[in-house]
């Protein structure tokens, strides 16, 4: 099998591990998306308009990363709304001219009641809430690209390359380490390194069917990894054990 494409995004930026995780990307040379967090920024813009001028992009995951079934649709709007402007104001002092601008929800829960279950047929969306914020990121500009190469029946038959919030094909789930109550039994960077070497990895997010999937397939990949302080500590040892899989990292400016 060929090299695979791969789409690194990182979550949850930037926390105090984040200058030292952009420096070690910038020397592996993996381009990445880097979804920030509004209240985060505004504590380390510097860093920040530092990233922007590395040439990573900075992208929208609210502005105090609620769960948006929770709270109303005015809070939504405004969770978007006020981590776009912080994200321009910081484009403009770099001197780095916006590439796109891209959102991706916290927990990968669109608002609409499924609490982030996308593949549960057992919970139903509510279409009225899913539109709504759907309209606010479309009226401010937001897009998805159409990730041709990304050809997973499951991503498809879900919607979710329709939408314009970005979902991700594979979860490292090194968020799970530090859980009292770990999901999918994920406690230690050793079991986190150990799913990465699956051909089928289960997905929190709920039953992908019997479709061939990440190290067993050739499609695309569109990784989700975090910046939490709890695993600064892993970043490292988790891009090396990527590096070492059948993946060519792919550039977000060809995509469209």
């Amino acid at each position: 099998m060929n090299n695979k494409t791969a789409y690194l995004t990182i979550d949850d930026s930037p926390t105090s591990g984040f200058r030292d995780k952009m420096s070690y990307l910038k020397e592996k040379h993996i381009p990445t998306v880097f979804f920030c967090i509004g209240q985060l920024m505004e504590e380390r813009p510097d860093e920040i308009i530092e990233c922007i001028q590395k040439g990573f992009i900075i992208a929208n995951h609210s502005y105090s990363h609620p769960a948006f079934s929770k709270i109303s649709l005015e809070q939504a709007k405004d969770e978007i709304e006020k981590t776009d402007e912080i994200i321009e104001s910081l484009y403009q002092k770099s001197g780095i001219k916006r590439p796109a601008k891209w959102f991706r929800f916290p927990y990968g829960d669109k608002g609409d009641l499924k609490h982030g279950k996308v593949f549960s047929i057992w919970r139903r969306s509510d279409k009225k809430r899913k539109d709504y914020i759907q309209n606010v990121l479309q009226k401010l500009g937001y897009t998805q690209p159409s990730f041709d190469d990304v050809n997973y029946n499951f991503m498809r038959k879900s919607n979710l390359f329709l939408d314009i919030d970005w979902s991700w094909t594979f979860d490292i789930m090194e968020w799970s380490i530090n859980q009292k109550k770990p999901t999918l039994g994920i406690s230690s960077l050793q079991s986190v390194l150990k799913r990465m070497q699956k051909q089928r990895p289960s997905d929190c997010r709920g039953f992908l069917g019997f479709e061939k999937r990440w190290l067993a397939s050739a499609s695309a990949e569109v990784i989700l990894l975090h910046d939490h302080e709890e695993t600064n500590q892993d970043f490292n040892a988790i891009i090396d054990a990527l590096l070492e899989l059948n993946l060519e990292f792919g550039s977000f400016s060809a995509l469209k």
